[in-house]
């Protein structure tokens, strides 16, 4: 009652005694307390209403008092407020159906419907009762009800009401049947805008999004202009089939109809625009109503399409505007920030945002955790796992995003340890279940040299997708077994559960490459275009001259990739390049060199492998040239390293030579102790 006062001093009367000799006071009171969903102000009004003795006198006064319960969600109130009035008119009966309704209890307004069309009392439904039934079917989902429902409504006159036609429309689409839905508004004599946009709203939510676009086409040709909801909805679906050249008609639509300042669609067409690499309309339309008018979801889209759309220097300076804006802290907008400069592998940058967040939600940790792995850096991948395990909050821990992406740092780590444990936990937390964690599992164990761990986590997968299968003959071929890898890619086809795809033909033609079955790599190949319809891509053109070049076939090698549809890239002709320098052909090397030179002019690593041809072809007036070609450009190799990880807690990285490490004296001693035992020994 503590805050009656502020009501009863915008209220004519002054007298709170007084209040309740008037129902109109007592109505305008409750509806003041309901509108502002405050239970505790509507139970102490429903008690002094109660001893004024207008709630069993009044019945606009029961009926408010009702309505004001549902609005605070208190549906044993209402109901109890309905059950005690001596006299109910069809106001009463559909207060307390909507109540039902509008508080997800579908079942008991339906329940109470058919209380009223048993009632001694013979009262009539009327359009709010049968539009609030309508909506109470819809959410249970029932369709045989459904065409119950639209009989009752024919039958008993309603079909002419625009309100409850509408509301039959509404069912229809969220049933998903949209057929009845259209059928139902094509029968209408008149059809206004609710009509129309209630069917094309549920077309964009069945993703049905053609048929949308033409109900919307045949909206304008019936004169019917769109309204904020329509438009919405056609935005939206435009955005999610990427449609660009409708952008312009839906956007023309809101300057026409002047509703560029409603707050919904300058949002929604920054979204439609950027998400679709338009990002410079998008920023435009932020200038244009300024970038405070936005949502956080349309700035997230603003820099998703600067993301996808290459623009680094447009994503720089947003970000800055958003600073200069005030928009930080905000996790959404932050964690879009840390995927663009992810992506840009500006990890310094991402790392920085990710470092000065206020709040981190657990797609903050993926992402962070997701740029590492991207960007080579594996090992701060883990370190930040371990960080979040370490958190042991309940809204906040590893999910199936942050171990998936983990088991891929392990991977390229090849760390059996790490992902031992990581497998173990995801048995635990339930996500072994996750055909793309098992994928990663076989991947992972494959790779840290563990291929019977691989071979039980596929057999133990069900069911397994065209992933796992990919992964476990993959992990044969990384293991230079290559008959197995073709004994289960005929077990895959003989199953015929899963169809081979372009990634299949790539792994199963390394493996065939890496245990030099020529011949069964060939047949692959002729097999994925002959019978899979497969167009060869870079990759398998790439498989098959490292297939060939293994065997020493160069000649032919080099005729395969001349005889390409496309043009080779600089991994097919590394790949020749490669070849060359175990087999010796130094002709053949020079001219993929040349090839090289053109396609990455600035390249060190075919310069090293040409070199290394010339070494062992004995040219060292050639491997002299070479290198100091390479010295005047500045181009250096990277001195090769090693790593080793002491009882997983410590990461010691070095180089030959290496004298960094506090205690190098101490490990080159142990060194010459091993060297000198071993000489023994021989």
């Amino acid at each position: 009652m503590s805050s009656l006062p502020s009501i009863a001093q915008t209220h004519p009367s002054s007298n709170l005694q007084a209040l309740f000799f008037s129902s109109a006071d007592a109505v305008d009171f409750i509806n003041s307390c309901g509108g502002r969903r405050d239970l505790k102000l509507v139970t102490s009004l429903h008690g002094a209403i109660a001893k004024s003795g207008l709630l069993s006198s009044n019945l606009c006064v029961a009926n408010s008092l009702l309505d004001a319960y549902a609005k605070c969600g208190s549906l044993v109130c209402a109901r109890k407020v309905f059950d005690q009035m001596p006299k109910k008119d069809i106001i009463s009966w559909a207060s307390l159906i909507s109540a039902y309704c509008s508080n997800r209890s579908p079942g008991s307004a339906l329940s109470v419907f058919l209380d009223l069309l048993s009632d001694e009392n013979s009262l009539t439904p009327n359009e709010f009762t049968v539009a609030a039934v309508i909506k109470s079917c819809a959410l249970l989902a029932d369709e045989k009800l459904s065409g119950a429902l639209h009989g009752y409504v024919i039958t008993n006159g309603f079909s002419g009401d625009a309100f409850v036609s509408n509301s039959l429309i509404n069912m229809y689409t969220k049933l998903g049947l949209i057929s009845h839905a259209e059928k139902f508004l094509y029968g209408l004599s008149c059809r206004d805008v609710v009509s129309w946009s209630s069917l094309i709203s549920g077309c964009v939510l069945a993703e049905t999004f053609e048929k949308a676009l033409v109900l919307f086409s045949l909206m304008l040709e019936d004169n019917v202009q769109p309204n904020l909801v329509t438009l919405l909805s056609i935005i939206r679906d435009c955005s999610l089939t990427g449609e660009h050249q409708n952008f312009g008609c839906v956007h023309g639509w809101v300057l026409k109809l002047g509703l560029v300042s409603a707050s919904a669609l300058p949002n929604s067409l920054a979204e439609m625009y950027s998400k679709n690499g338009f990002v410079n309309e998008g920023l435009k339309i932020m200038t244009s109503t300024g970038v405070e008018c936005l949502d956080p979801d349309a700035i997230a889209a603003l820099i998703h399409g600067c993301t996808v759309s290459g623009s680094f220097s447009c994503g720089e300076q947003l970000h800055g505007l958003l600073m200069k804006s005030g928009f930080f802290p905000c996790v959404i907008i932050e964690n879009s920030l840390i995927d663009f400069y992810a992506k840009n592998e500006r990890v310094s940058s991402a790392n920085s945002i990710f470092n000065q967040m206020e709040s981190r939600d657990i797609v903050s940790w993926n992402t962070m955790i997701s740029c590492f792995i991207k960007n080579d850096r594996a090992f701060e991948a883990l370190e930040h796992l371990t960080e979040l395990h370490s958190i042991n909050r309940g809204d906040l821990a590893p999910d199936s995003i942050s171990i998936l992406c983990s088991i891929q740092a392990c991977s390229e780590l090849a760390n059996l340890q790490q992902g031992k444990i990581l497998h173990a936990y995801s048995i635990k937390s339930g996500f072994n279940s996750d055909i793309f964690i098992c994928n990663a599992l076989i991947d992972m164990y494959a790779k840290s040299g563990r291929l019977d761990f691989a071979k039980q986590v596929f057999k133990d997968a069900d069911p397994k997708d065209i992933g796992s299968w990919n992964s476990m003959i993959q992990a044969y071929g990384i293991h230079g077994d290559g008959r197995s890898a073709l004994n289960l890619f005929t077990q895959l086809k003989k199953l015929g559960q899963r169809t081979p795809n372009a990634i299949t033909f790539t792994n199963i033609i390394s493996a065939c490459s890496h245990s030099g079955l020529t011949k069964e790599g060939i047949n692959c190949f002729d097999m994925m275009q002959t019978e899979y319809n497969i167009k060869p891509n870079m990759d398998h053109y790439g498989c098959m001259v490292d297939l060939l070049g293994r065997s020493g076939k160069l000649e032919e090698a080099e005729k395969f990739i001349d005889n390409m549809p496309i043009d080779a890239s600089s991994d097919v002709w590394g790949a020749l390049l490669g070849a060359c320098g175990v087999f010796g052909h130094v002709e053949i090397a020079e001219r993929a060199a040349e090839k090289l030179a053109v396609l990455e002019p600035d390249g060190l690593v075919w310069r090293v492998a040409l070199s290394n041809v010339y070494a062992n072809a004995r040219r060292w007036v050639d491997v002299g040239s070479l290198r100091k070609e390479m010295k005047r450009g500045g181009w250096t190799k990277e001195a090769g390293w090693s790593l080793v990880e002491v009882e997983g807690k410590g990461r010691f990285k070095f180089v030959v030579g290496d004298t960094r490490h506090f205690e190098s004296e101490r490990i080159y001693e142990v060194w010459r102790s091993f060297k000198e035992h071993s000489i023994d020994v021989h």
